[in-house]
């Protein structure tokens, strides 16, 4: 799981908090600190920044020890050794070095693996227990098993925590054209320049189907202007585009056949070509969001195609996203 496996590792470093009041089953407003531990494990382990220290608010939370140490494993489908003896490794190597074993039950230990992939982790349940003949349990251990692929998309979107939305691309979408909007509308009401840049770059680089992949592109491409993001995946949009008009004025200025008409068919190129993208986006956008009826539609396409001035479309782009109906667009539009 090469591809994922370190803008996972990345993203929960960044937002420890939120994935560790999902995974302990918090409220979020409990996560007063969530710190990365520094834990020599064996062979093959995970990143150290995966092991965290949650304090917790008691007042937010059930009678018990306000502080947890937090253990979380990726995995993809295939895994050199079976993830059960993997994680009885890690967890017994966290314990001898931040347990001391006259007490135990001072800390509580959680451990949790996220699977990514069709199938990965299909049949781990998580718990295990190997018993002696006199009934009773010589080893036993549990941790939380997490397979993103098999979480509806819809049980992230509900969670209102933007870091989880980033796991979105690895979920099961059943309606993209409502989910993903509603997940990029919400990341970009991130306050934070740099949180938002990193989360959809996290977004992005977790993407998986080729569907909602090209959705995203035109729906980035959309809030590029008003979320001042700069990531990979706007970079390539960004290149097409300058690409794509320098030929349509190129075409143009050859067909007049003079170096100025040439320059002038460029530049006039461009500016068609970047307002006709400006406007396909928002289109793309709202009829994603709100599945516009056909006569809305060509509605707005009128109007907007009417719009000669250029730095007012960009000025509609992150209306057209955070809108939260197409009357409130069309109050912007008219403006």
């Amino acid at each position: 799981m090469t591809e994922t496996d370190n803008p996972l590792k990345t993203l929960v470093r960044d937002f420890a908090p939120d994935f560790a009041a999902w995974l302990l089953d918090v409220d979020p407003a409990a996560v007063r600190q969530a710190q990365p531990l520094n834990v020599d494990l064996p062979a093959g382990a995970v990143h150290s920044d995966t092991i965290f220290l949650v304090s917790l608010d008691p007042e937010r939370t059930p009678p018990g020890p306000p502080e947890v140490l937090l253990h979380i494993e990726f995995q993809g489908e295939r895994s050199e050794r079976p993830m059960p003896w993997r994680m009885v490794d890690y967890l017994g190597k966290i314990a001898e070095r931040e347990l001391d074993w006259r007490d135990l039950g001072r800390i509580p230990l959680c451990g949790a693996v996220l699977y990514v992939g069709d199938g990965a982790g299909l049949r781990d349940t998580g718990d295990y227990r190997i018993g002696c003949p006199d009934g009773g349990a010589t080893l036993a251990w549990r941790y939380r098993v997490i397979r993103l692929w098999q979480i509806p998309a819809e049980e992230l979107l509900a969670l209102g925590r933007p870091a989880l939305l980033t796991l979105i691309g690895q979920t099961r979408i059943t309606e993209p054209a409502r989910v993903v909007p509603q997940a990029m509308a919400a990341i970009g009401q991130v306050a934070d320049d740099e949180e938002r840049a990193g989360l959809f770059a996290a977004f992005t680089s977790l993407l998986r189907d080729e569907e909602v992949i090209e959705m995203v592109e035109r729906l980035m491409e959309a809030m590029d202007r008003g979320l001042l993001m700069d990531t990979p995946f706007l970079r390539r949009i960004r290149e097409k585009e300058r690409i794509a008009a320098l030929a349509e004025g190129e075409a143009r200025g050859e067909a007049r056949g003079e170096a100025r008409g040439e320059a002038r068919g460029e530049a006039r190129g461009e500016a068609r070509g970047e307002a006709k993208g400006l406007m396909e986006a928002m289109l793309d956008v709202l009829i994603n969001r709100f599945n516009l009826a056909a006569p809305t539609y060509r509605r707005l396409e009128r109007r907007l195609a009417a719009i000669r001035d250029l730095d007012r479309l960009r000025e509609l782009l992150p209306i057209a996203v955070r809108a939260t109906d197409v009357a409130e667009f069309e109050q912007a539009l008219g403006g």
